[in-house]
């Protein structure tokens, strides 16, 4: 069974993923901007994204996505591994995501974002380990 929950709160350098028995809470920083007629809501620490035609249906878009990409790393145990290949710094317990500034540097996605205009945001999730 997933368990999910969702809030958008106010920017913070402060995110993070916390591992224990029952799964995993995160924390991410969430970019929501528009390109032609399409919202997309894009992840750079992680590489996700989500996208519909409003907002909204993109945010939620990217839950779904996120939702299954901690689903399929806990039931492979390849989370740990590939969060490090996205540059964040995972310990036993918990991980902090990457910098803006180290993100920047390892994202062309990203630095071509940040000329645009965009939403920054950020969401919390948590997810129980798979049956």
């Amino acid at each position: 069974m997933l368990f999910l929950r969702h809030k958008i709160v106010t920017m913070t350098n402060l995110n993070y993923i916390s591992f224990s028995e029952d799964g995993v809470e995160i924390s991410v920083s969430l970019f929501v901007f528009k390109e032609g007629d399409t919202y997309i809501a894009y992840c750079p620490s992680l590489d996700l994204s989500g996208y519909d035609l409003t907002e909204e249906s993109a945010r939620a878009d990217f839950d779904y996505m996120l939702a299954d990409y901690l689903t399929d790393q806990l039931r492979n145990g390849t989370l740990r591994t590939d969060l490090a290949a996205h540059g964040w710094k995972v310990g036993k317990a918990k991980g902090n995501e990457p910098d803006l500034s180290d993100m920047l540097g390892m994202n062309e996605q990203l630095r071509s974002l940040v000329t645009h205009s965009f939403k920054k945001t950020n969401v919390n999730k948590t997810c129980s380990m798979p049956a």
